[in-house]
């Protein structure tokens, strides 16, 4: 018993952030693939987090541009774990916990901010290399 797979989708995961979810590095290399959720635990890749293990659980309702996203966050006694789902991705029901829902805004690291100034930078100096020297 506990071993039933009761719901499985693809995720990003990540156990390098905590708080409110943000566009940062961590989840620029962020691990992809599928999230099984079973009736005693949840396993990701070569995660295994026992539903007993889990102190905390925290859903995030947040939007990625425009799309509604979720991300879950699970702290066990040394780790804190988050998820991030598409929107037609649900293992919130199958969990077997108690979880609290908040609704989040995605904030910016300062590597994020970073990396888009000069991605923006790169790219207004190649419109006038192309079209203003001419």
């Amino acid at each position: 018993m506990g071993n039933k797979k009761l719901y499985s989708c693809i995720t990003k995961a990540t156990k390098n952030e905590r708080g409110n979810p943000r566009y940062s590095a961590n989840w620029m290399i962020a691990r992809r693939g599928i999230l099984s959720v079973f009736e005693n635990y949840i396993k990701c890749g070569n995660w295994t987090i026992t539903i007993a293990a889990v102190k905390r659980a925290k859903i995030y309702k947040t939007k990625y541009l425009f799309i509604p996203v979720n991300v879950l966050e699970l702290e066990t006694e040394n780790e804190i774990f988050q998820f991030g789902f598409n929107p037609w991705a649900n293992p919130f029901k199958f969990l077997k916990l108690d979880y609290e829902i908040e609704t989040a805004k995605l904030k910016m690291s300062k590597f994020s901010l970073i990396l888009r100034i000069i991605m923006l930078s790169v790219l207004v100096a190649l419109f006038v290399i192309k079209h203003v020297q001419k």
